[in-house]
């Protein structure tokens, strides 16, 4: 069996011509009339839908978790749906009853709408616990006329799957509450608020852990295999967390006094962030294993020792760090940097998927930023224009979103006190491409030079992120180059337009732009 919808969303492949739905009739404890029973899905589909008056819109990561679920299959069980149906009648027309439908069921009789031909009919059995049997009959130009107050996502995942067979083919509970006229809309907003907002749900970190610590009911292949990885990661990480050396961590574990354990549920989420992250980025790397995650913790104890971290419970920030620490060691300091400059650690509730897509185009943009190492004088200025219209030309030729664009530390304004030289080195580091202008021969240009090549080496990177350039119109390239910097490919020109056209070409190869020769 195969579901679709057609143009008035029906579903296409729904049982055709009326529904019966049976069960029994009771008045509850806090006198609402309803009818319990038992269902397909297809036929609960077919007639109910959600009213977005008091609704929630549907979140389709849950309705993608409940679809896997269904798949999956094992320990398939969930309570009731919860549906509503509101007794109409027209007074003014024929075939209307001649008492309030309500008072007419309770009494054992039969009633039919003379608006939408559905029907309530009570029979003379009795169950064993004295309740009355009673049938719905819902025909088919009815529409959907069942209300969801509880159990929208279950009915629209089993609408949104294509091979629902199996799933069909066992009977769900549900429970009906009939509704007087001109009474549905306040009870049905009243019940749905009291089911979503009275029930004490339980914890994330209690549902994990009742599965985790649960070693003989669930070993390592049936907790992977119903459950997924990362409750493996977790179960193996989670012992070998030690808080006399994770001082820094503890409150985002949950470690402290009066606070309550947060082990699994940090290390779970975190995990599927990074699953999810990876999804989109196209990388089907595994998980890491318990020493490659621990490793990655214990930078972040380190990063977050900083006292404006240390006393964040922010999981999402958490997992927003682990993160760049498993997957982008080389841009977690400058996610670091940012962290702490924009004030993010005083949030509590973040989303770390938000937080890692934000940064990245924050990343991005400050990779299209290239640092200009030169000596600041008025010999040197027509360098430095050189090498703005050359960017000027690229960003003009290839349309570039995210434009290329020079950073001088002399025309550099934070808007707050600095210092120059740590302002400096976060640029240099910060930045896609350096460009050191050995013209004048100047002993700044060479420490940062140095500097640069210290981060490459220390990173494992060769040294391809920076040009060095001389203009030998200026002063000679014998007085200023060093023999230091002798072996190490520079841009010698002998003029300014020279200059700036060998400037946009080597860019160009550089930024991808063009293929290199």
């Amino acid at each position: 069996m195969s579901l679709k919808h057609d143009a008035d969303g029906f579903l296409v492949g729904a049982p055709i011509g009326p529904i019966t739905l049976r069960g029994v009739l009771a008045d509850t404890l806090g006198g609402f009339k309803v009818v319990r029973g038992y269902a397909k899905f297809s036929e609960l589909a077919a007639r109910s839908y959600a009213d977005s008056d008091y609704q929630r819109d549907l979140i389709p990561k849950h309705q993608a978790e409940i679809q896997s679920f269904y798949q999956r299959s094992e320990y398939l069980f969930f309570p009731e749906v919860v549906l509503s149906l509101e007794l109409q009648a027209d007074y003014e027309k024929p075939g209307a009853p001649d008492a309030d439908p309500l008072q007419l069921v309770l009494q054992g009789q039969a009633f039919k709408s003379n608006i939408n031909g559905v029907s309530v009919k009570v029979t003379k059995t009795k169950t064993t616990a004295g309740l009355i049997q009673a049938n719905i009959t819902l025909p088919e130009e009815a529409g959907k006329i069942l209300k969801r107050i509880d159990g929208n996502h279950r009915i629209s995942a089993f609408e949104a799957m294509t091979d629902v067979q199996r799933l069909n083919s066992n009977p769900v509970s549900f429970c009906i509450v009939l509704l007087a006229q001109g009474q549905a809309k306040q009870i049905e907003k009243t019940l749905f608020y009291n089911i979503n907002s009275k029930a004490e749900r339980l914890t994330p970190e209690q549902i994990y852990r009742s599965i985790i610590e649960d070693e003989a009911g669930f070993p390592d292949d049936v907790l992977e295999r119903d459950f997924g990885p990362e409750f493996v990661v977790c179960r193996q990480t989670r012992k070998e967390l030690n808080f006399t050396y994770l001082s820094n961590l503890r409150d985002v574990f949950g470690q402290n006094e009066g606070q309550d354990d947060s082990r699994c549920s940090v290390l779970i989420e975190s995990l599927k962030d990074l699953q999810a992250e990876r999804k989109r980025l196209n990388d089907v790397s595994p998980l890491p294993d318990t020493a490659r995650l621990l490793q990655a913790i214990q930078n972040l104890n380190t990063s977050y020792a900083d006292e404006r971290l240390k006393y964040s419970v922010s999981p999402g920030l958490f997992s927003a760090f682990l993160f760049f620490a498993i997957q982008d060691g080389a841009r977690y300091r400058q996610f670091e940097t940012w962290v702490l400059k924009n004030h993010l650690y005083e949030l509590q509730a973040i989303n770390a998927s938000d937080v890692i897509r934000i940064f990245e185009k924050v990343a991005k943009s400050r990779k299209q930023q290239i640092f200009v190492s030169m000596w600041f004088d008025e010999k040197t200025t027509s360098n430095f224009e050189a090498i703005k219209a050359a960017l000027d030309d690229l960003n003009a030729q290839h349309k570039l979103d995210i434009k290329l664009r020079p950073i001088r530390i002399d025309q550099f304004d934070t808007g707050y006190s600095y210092e120059i030289n740590d302002e400096i080195l976060r640029l240099i580091d910060e930045s896609g491409l350096l460009i050191a202008d050995l013209t004048g021969g100047n002993k700044n240009v060479y420490h940062e030079i140095g500097f640069l090549m210290g981060l490459n080496q220390g990173r494992g990177l060769p040294h391809e992120n920076f040009l060095l350039l001389h203009n030998g119109s200026i002063s000679k390239a014998a007085d200023d180059v060093g023999f230091n910097l002798s072996n190490i490919k520079q841009l010698r020109v002998s003029d300014t337009n020279s200059l700036r056209e060998e400037v946009k070409e080597q860019i160009a190869i550089y930024y991808g732009l063009k293929n290199n020769p």
